[in-house]
């Protein structure tokens, strides 16, 4: 498993959602993770499906120039 760090941020969202993440982070103190995981994981598959980089880092890699060099190497 890679190293990881915690990360503190603050958002300003409606008071509803606001205490129902805030139930989340008492009952389930992982949710708020894996929620944040998940929609980070699902944005990088799609820009590298899609050869977009959203977070404007460099150049998102040519996914067909990989799959042409793993063809022609099997």
């Amino acid at each position: 498993m890679p190293e990881s760090r915690s990360v503190k941020f603050v958002l300003n969202l409606p008071c509803d959602l606001a205490d129902e993440i805030e139930h989340f982070c008492e009952t389930d103190p992982e949710f708020i993770e894996r929620v944040l995981a998940y929609g980070l994981v699902r944005r990088a598959v799609f820009a590298r499906l899609s050869r977009v980089n959203p977070l404007g880092w460099g150049c998102a890699p040519s996914f067909d120039s990989k799959l042409h060099s793993s063809i022609e190497t099997s």
